[in-house]
């Protein structure tokens, strides 16, 4: 297999493939916690059916805001402990299903007084084995905490999982921080909004290809106080193409297999177009560099 790149990958390259389903759907907009309760119910039915429908799946995706969705008033009121009972159920159903989940739960925070909006992922033995809080909250609707770290965790099949939420997407920045912390698959759950559907396309294919690594970019469907959200959930490829897509404005389940050790042996071996790697080499074919590149960066963007 080739994918992203001028030269063939050679010797022998073993590999799991992770089957990954994603849930594009329309969340209540929740002012209260029982709004939440059913919104973790329709989350809950969605990973049953994902069993029923592709036995043996590895991870399930949801969107941001996928337990609340987008209220313009009252989610102050819906807002969950991370270990409270809404949390717990959705622990619970990764340990029966024996599979990964990825969720993006908006959460009462431990100090201050505003939400973070988190992505967690839960293993399938029901256990959370990684928080992100957003980096960049969509300014000037979304007033939660932004965070200041972008985690990669270790997950099923070789996967090295790193999540991003919505608009980071949309900041080159953030998908090189989870490529170069070490992900091989960067998660995107989101509540991406018209008339940026094709920004949405355009971002998730750069950040894949920019990064050579697998996106997975789960977004969720309908139409709030003030925005429509489109859907068009998406899993693309290192070189930039989408594996398969979901429809616009619908709810949907669809599923591919990736196969994370081909992009650790793509880093490993193609340095002739691997951005990891040219990024910090610059100029490494020019023999005053010794064969290395020049590896002071120069991008004021990046000190």
């Amino acid at each position: 297999m080739n994918i992203g790149n001028s030269y063939a990958l050679h010797g022998k390259i073993e590999t799991e493939a992770l089957s990954v389903v994603m849930a594009q759907y329309e969340p209540i907009s929740a002012t209260s916690l029982d709004d939440v309760d059913k919104n973790v119910e329709t989350v809950l039915g969605h990973m049953d059916r994902a069993s029923c429908g592709y036995p043996g799946y590895d991870l399930f995706v949801t969107p941001e805001g996928g337990l609340q969705g987008y209220s313009h008033g009252g989610w102050i009121n819906a807002l969950v402990d991370i270990d409270g009972p809404q949390i717990q159920k959705l622990k619970d159903k990764c340990r029966e299903l024996s599979v990964w989940g990825v969720f993006a739960p908006w959460v009462r925070p431990k100090s201050g007084n505003f939400a973070e909006n988190m992505a967690i992922i839960i293993n399938d033995e029901g256990e959370i084995v990684h928080r992100y809080v957003k980096m960049n909250p969509f300014i000037p609707s979304e007033p939660t905490h932004p965070g200041n770290q972008c985690p990669v965790t270790p997950g099923p099949k070789g996967s090295r999982l790193a999540t991003i939420i919505c608009s980071d997407g949309d900041y080159p920045e953030m998908w090189r921080e989870a490529a170069f912390n070490g992900a091989n698959i960067i998660l995107r759950p989101a509540h991406y909004m018209a008339p940026w559907e094709q920004a949405w396309q355009i971002t998730n294919k750069a950040g894949a290809y920019f990064n050579q690594c697998y996106v997975i970019a789960c977004n969720g469907v309908g139409l709030t106080q003030s925005y429509s959200y489109f859907g068009n959930s998406m899993i693309v490829n290192p070189d930039g193409t989408t594996i398969c897509e979901a429809p616009l404005g619908l709810t949907w389940l669809t599923k591919a297999d990736l196969y994370p050790g081909i992009i650790d042996q793509m880093r490993k071996q193609a340095v002739h177009s691997n951005p990891l790697y040219t990024f910090q080499h610059r100029g490494a074919s020019c023999p005053d560099f010794g064969g290395v590149g020049d590896t002071e960066l120069p991008y004021r963007a990046y000190r």
